[in-house]
């Protein structure tokens, strides 16, 4: 019964993913051609085994998506991101990112890729994390701000004066009276606003695994060099450099004036509601400017149902690769390995139509010089040994052992491509 399941299970990713069935084509989900890496709340990292990968991809089924994270506070315990390293030539995005949590001692997973986004309840963790169950970080459904205290500020300038970056070293001064502390809530996207009579101009702050932090500090600061002098919000996860910087696409100016913290500030962000932080004053081509900054925290949109899936089969099913191969693939081979070729976008299209075309046979012929073809479609993979009967071309599935013969053009223009 479990196999029936998991066969049901792969034929019916092979529809929401746009891999095809029909004649040779059996494109399956392949953990084997992915690396796993999780990262704890503490920052420790771990290597995720096959059978974790292949977790996390059922996991990840769009089926029976949320169409919100329960109420209460969620237990964070680990992000996976799965790569494929043997077709990272591609300039598509992995898939998935996966955060693991629990709400009210039930497990959850919140799946990423892109701007595709949704959440789904589930009944077991990956392995690997379960060990780290114990050691989840609560994290808030809402944020929180929070005016810094006056020796927070005094570091917040201490900070600012300290060199970033590369030699020479830009001056920078930081606004001690702007500096606020964010609590950082599960997932959602920070708004800052830079409004004034001339321009409003908004800046997003995504909260992914790399920014999943209990809290950031923020606070206005300013960078003069040789070639200009920028004003921006400097931010820090740990109060310290506040090297990261939020910029308008205008940020120049010639002399600042000053800033003013907006009184009051909530202590608490309600979703898609924009609240004035501070305002600052500069002068620029001779002409003063006011600047008003706001902070709006926005909730992200979960997808789910047909959307769902529409979404995903318009993401990745044009996502293909094709490699031949003179070893079979143990899967986590970096695409640099002298046995693999890769084929190019004109050769990959080829493949896919010539694979479609062929015909299933009773037998094959001799194996090619290089005897192994893997192609890629969106999350999905399938193997054939290649082999020759004189001008024919025959492709077995290595999982099937079902034979296919291309038709007679195709074979010609496969030998053009592969053995000229």
């Amino acid at each position: 019964m479990k196999k029936y399941l998991i066969l049901c299970t792969l034929a019916m990713l092979f529809i929401l993913f746009g891999c095809e069935e029909e004649y040779a084509f059996r494109l399956h989900t392949a953990p084997e051609y992915y690396q796993g890496r999780a990262i704890l709340p503490s920052g420790q990292q771990i290597e995720m085994t096959e059978s974790d990968r292949t977790n996390v991809l059922d996991a990840c089924y769009p089926e029976d998506a949320l169409s919100r994270v329960p109420n209460g506070e969620r237990q964070l315990i680990g992000t996976v991101t799965l790569s494929r390293p043997l077709i990272t030539t591609s300039s598509a995005d992995v898939f998935p990112t996966a955060t693991f949590f629990e709400v009210e001692n039930q497990t959850y997973v919140q799946c990423e890729a892109d701007t595709i986004s949704y959440v789904k309840q589930i009944d077991t963790l990956p392995n690997s994390l379960i060990p780290y169950r114990e050691q989840a970080v609560s994290s808030p459904e809402t944020s929180n701000l929070r005016t810094a205290q006056p020796h927070e500020q005094v570091h917040f300038t201490e900070e600012m004066a300290k060199p970033v970056g590369n030699e020479p070293y830009p001056k920078r001064s930081g606004f001690e009276q702007t500096l606020v502390h964010v609590t950082m809530p599960f997932n959602g996207a920070f708004e800052f606003t830079f409004e004034s009579h001339e321009t409003n101009e908004t800046i997003m702050l995504p909260i992914d695994e790399s920014s999943r932090q209990a809290f950031l500090s923020l606070g206005l600061g300013t960078e003069v060099s040789q070639d200009a002098k920028q004003y921006g919000l400097h931010l820090s996860p740990d109060q310290t450099l506040y090297e990261d910087v939020l910029r308008p696409k205008d940020a120049s100016f010639d002399r600042m004036l000053g800033a003013r913290q907006a009184n009051p500030l909530p202590t608490t962000l309600v979703p898609n509601e924009r609240y004035p932080l501070f305002s600052f004053s500069f002068i620029r081509d001779g002409k003063p400017h006011k600047q008003v900054v706001s902070i709006t925290y926005r909730e992200e949109t979960l997808l789910r149902g047909d959307q769902l899936k529409t979404k995903m089969r318009q993401q990745f099913a044009h996502r293909r690769h094709v490699v031949t191969h003179e070893l079979a693939l143990l899967g986590t081979e970096s695409k640099d390995e002298s046995f693999l070729n890769h084929a190019n976008a004109e050769t990959v299209q080829f493949v896919f139509q010539a694979i479609d075309r062929s015909k299933a046979v009773a037998s094959a012929g001799t194996p090619a010089p290089t005897p192994y073809l893997t192609v890629f479609e969106g999350i999905c993979a399938q193997t054939f040994d290649v082999s020759y009967d004189e001008d024919d071309v025959y492709l077995t599935d290595t999982f099937t052992g079902s034979h296919f013969k291309l038709l007679r053009a195709d074979a010609e223009r496969w030998h053009d491509l592969f053995n000229k």
